[in-house]
C-alpha cells in the first residue's frame, strides 16, 4: 500500500477565469476590469501595427518587439496622475465614482447601508455581475462534474465559500483503521499574496517549534547517557579521549599546536556544514538540511537510549521513548504538509492518495481527473499556437497564385478581389442576388473601440 501526495498550484496568471478574495474591494474589482480592457485595446493597437508592417512587405514584429510594442502605447489609455479629474485613468470611470467606493468591500455595516446611495448602487451591479465568485465556482463545479463522470465517488464535500477553500473527501470517515486501501481526499485552496505572507510566518515559527523541543530531548538523552556510563569502564571514544588528555595536553605544549577543545567547532558530526543562504534562498526557505538534520537526531537519540539502557525498561527509559515517538510522528506530520515557501498566489490542489501498489486504481483514476482539471482550469494546458493564431506573411503570399499568361493580371496578388480566368463572367451571369463579400480595408482606431466599449 503507498501513500502519494500531490500538490499543483495554478498561478493567477494561468487563470482562465480570475479568482479573487471574499473580501477585495469593489474598488479593486472595477480596476482589474478597466485594467483587461486597456490591455485588451493595447493588444488590438499592436495587432493593427502587424498588419500594417505585412501589408507593406516588412519584417514582422518578434516577440520582444511586440512587448515593448505594448509598453510604447500603454500611456494612450493610461497616466499616473491620480489627482486630475480629466486624466486619461478616468476615461473609463470618472474621479468622482472612484472615490465613491474607495475601501467599499463585500459586506456594507447595515447602519450606513443606503440603497439610494451611488456606492451601493455600484457595489449591486459588480454583485450582479458576479465577478467575485465567478472564478472560484467555475473551479469548484469543474472539480466535482469531473469527479462525477469519472465516477470517482465522494462521501464528504465542505464548501468554505468566503474562505475560498474546498474539502473533498472519498469516505467520510477520518479513521485510517476504518478506511479501505484505495481512497483519496482533495483540498481546493485560493491563496493571495497576504496569505501566502502569513502561512510563511506560521511555518517558520513552526520550525523553530520543532527545533527547540527535538535539541532539549537530545540534551536529555546525551546527559542519560553520559550519567548512565560505567566509572571506570571505557564506552566510547570520548572516554578514550579523557583518559589521555593529559598526555595529548604535554604533547601540544612541546609543538605549540592549539588543544582539540581550544579549537572551534563548526561541524556537528551529523550533517555536513551547510553553505551560507543567498538572499534569494533567504526568502524562498526550503528547510532541507534544517529538516534532515533534525530526522538524524531523532535516530540519534533512540540508538543512544538503546545503548544506555539495553534490554532495561525503567521508567526513565519508557518516558524518553515516548516523547522522541510523539516528536518523530509530529514532525514527519509537518514534512508532509505543503511549505508555503513553494507556492506563489494562486489556486492550490492538494491531492491525498492511499492505492494499493499493484492495483493503483486510485492513483490512475485521480491522474485523468488532474489532467482534466487543469485543462479547464488552467491556461497553460490550453494549446496556445491555435488560440493566439494571427495572419502571417506565408498565409498571403502573391506567388502562390500563378498564370502562365503572358501579362500578369495587376490584380493577382490581391486574394480578395481575383477572380478565376476564363468563363467566369458568362458562368455567373445567370446567377441572381449576387452580394459583395469582400472584407473592408478601412481601418479601425481607438476611438473606435472606445464607443464600442
Amino acid at each position: 500500500m503507498n501513500d502519494v501526495k500531490l500538490s499543483v498550484n495554478i498561478l493567477d496568471s494561468e487563470l482562465i477565469s480570475p479568482i479573487f478574495q471574499y473580501q477585495v474591494t469593489v474598488e479593486y474589482l472595477i480596476k482589474d476590469q478597466i485594467a483587461n480592457t486597456i490591455m485588451l485595446l493595447v493588444e488590438q493597437e499592436v495587432e493593427r501595427y502587424q498588419d500594417e508592417l505585412i501589408d507593406e512587405g516588412r519584417d514582422e514584429l518578434s516577440d520582444s518587439e511586440a512587448i515593448f510594442e505594448k509598453i510604447k502605447r500603454i500611456p494612450q489609455f493610461t497616466d499616473d496622475d491620480a489627482e486630475d479629474e480629466n486624466s486619461k485613468r478616468y476615461t473609463f470611470m470618472a474621479k468622482e465614482l472612484v472615490e465613491k467606493i474607495e475601501g467599499l468591500r463585500a459586506e456594507i455595516d447595515f447602519k450606513e447601508f443606503d440603497p439610494l446611495n451611488i456606492r451601493e448602487n455600484i457595489k449591486k451591479i459588480i454583485d450582479m455581475e458576479n465577478i467575485r465568485n465567478r472564478g472560484f465556482n467555475t473551479a469548484i463545479n469543474s472539480l466535482t462534474s469531473i469527479l462525477d463522470t469519472s465516477k470517482m465517488g465522494y462521501q464528504y464535500i465542505e464548501n468554505l465559500k468566503n474562505a475560498r477553500e474546498l474539502i473533498i473527501r472519498e469516505y467520510e470517515d477520518v479513521n485510517v483503521a476504518n478506511l479501505p486501501d484505495e481512497r483519496y481526499q482533495m483540498r481546493l485552496k485560493y491563496y493571495d499574496q497576504e496569505q501566502l505572507l502569513r502561512e510563511r510566518e506560521a511555518y517558520d515559527k513552526q520550525m523553530e517549534a520543532f527545533q527547540v523541543e527535538i535539541t532539549h530531548m537530545w540534551d536529555v538523552v546525551q546527559a542519560l547517557y553520559e550519567g548512565n556510563k560505567s566509572g571506570m569502564r571505557v564506552t566510547d571514544f570520548d572516554d578514550v579521549a579523557r583518559r589521555l588528555a593529559g598526555r595529548i595536553r604535554r604533547a601540544k605544549q612541546e609543538s605549540g599546536e592549539p588543544l582539540y577543545e581550544e579549537v572551534e567547532k563548526t561541524w556537528n558530526e551529523i550533517l555536513r556544514i551547510k553553505a551560507e543562504d543567498t538572499d534569494v534562498e533567504r526568502l524562498n526557505q526550503t528547510y532541507l538540511h534544517e529538516k534532515e538534520l533534525l530526522k538524524k537526531m531523532l535516530n540519534r537519540a533512540q540508538e543512544k537510549v538503546a545503548e544506555t539502557y539495553g534490554h532495561l525498561n525503567p521508567k526513565e527509559r519508557v518516558e524518553v521513548d515516548k516523547r522522541i515517538n510523539f516528536l518523530r510522528m509530529q514532525f514527519e506530520e509537518f514534512d508532509y504538509l505543503i511549505n508555503p515557501y513553494h507556492v506563489q498566489p494562486g489556486l492550490v490542489l492538494d491531492v491525498d492518495i492511499t492505492s494499493i501498489k499493484r492495483k493503483k486504481f486510485t492513483l490512475m483514476g485521480m491522474a485523468n481527473v488532474l489532467n482534466e482539471l487543469l485543462h479547464g482550469v488552467s491556461k497553460g494546458f490550453q494549446d496556445a499556437a491555435f488560440a493566439t493564431f494571427k495572419r502571417r506573411r506565408s498565409t498571403v503570399r502573391s506567388d502562390i497564385d500563378q498564370s502562365f499568361a503572358s501579362e500578369v493580371d495587376p490584380t493577382a496578388g490581391e486574394p480578395e478581389v481575383q477572380s478565376f480566368a476564363g468563363g467566369d463572367e458568362s458562368s455567373d451571369a445567370g446567377v441572381k442576388g449576387k452580394a459583395d463579400v469582400t472584407p473592408s480595408r478601412r481601418k479601425k482606431s481607438a476611438a473606435d473601440d472606445l464607443q464600442e466599449l
